[in-house]
């Protein structure tokens, strides 16, 4: 992988992110190309497309998952995925997104409510 500083439209500033590897061998199963993944995704990220990959936030963070790449910057909660129907670690990023760490599907999360300490 290649990381490189590239300009985001949607946050106004240089964000950090990496270039995938294009695939080296040839298989009979469709190949990716080269893919690009934003390792600066979170709360600012809230419209419906990201304009450094050329596709929908929740797209953004599965690649993050799918290659392993860190995590660190983003919240998460344990929960029940709507998808896969277990309990797993859900990133949370935008205005009530989510992605399940385990199946990487997309989902929405709200705030139930809060215990007072």
């Amino acid at each position: 992988m290649k990381s490189q500083t590239v300009y985001c439209g949607a946050c106004d500033h240089e964000v950090r992110v990496m270039i995938t590897d294009t695939p080296t061998t040839d298989g009979q199963a469709p190949l990716h190309d080269s893919e690009v993944v934003c390792l600066e995704i979170g709360d600012k990220c809230n419209g419906n497309f990201c304009p450094i990959g050329a596709t929908a936030p929740e797209e953004m963070v599965s690649r993050l998952l799918r290659n392993g790449l860190p995590i660190n910057g983003l919240r998460s909660v344990q929960s029940l995925c709507p998808s896969c129907g277990l309990v797993n670690e859900m990133v949370l990023f935008g205005e009530g997104r989510a992605v399940c760490t385990a199946c990487a599907s997309p989902a929405r999360w709200r705030l139930e409510h809060a215990e007072p300490m």
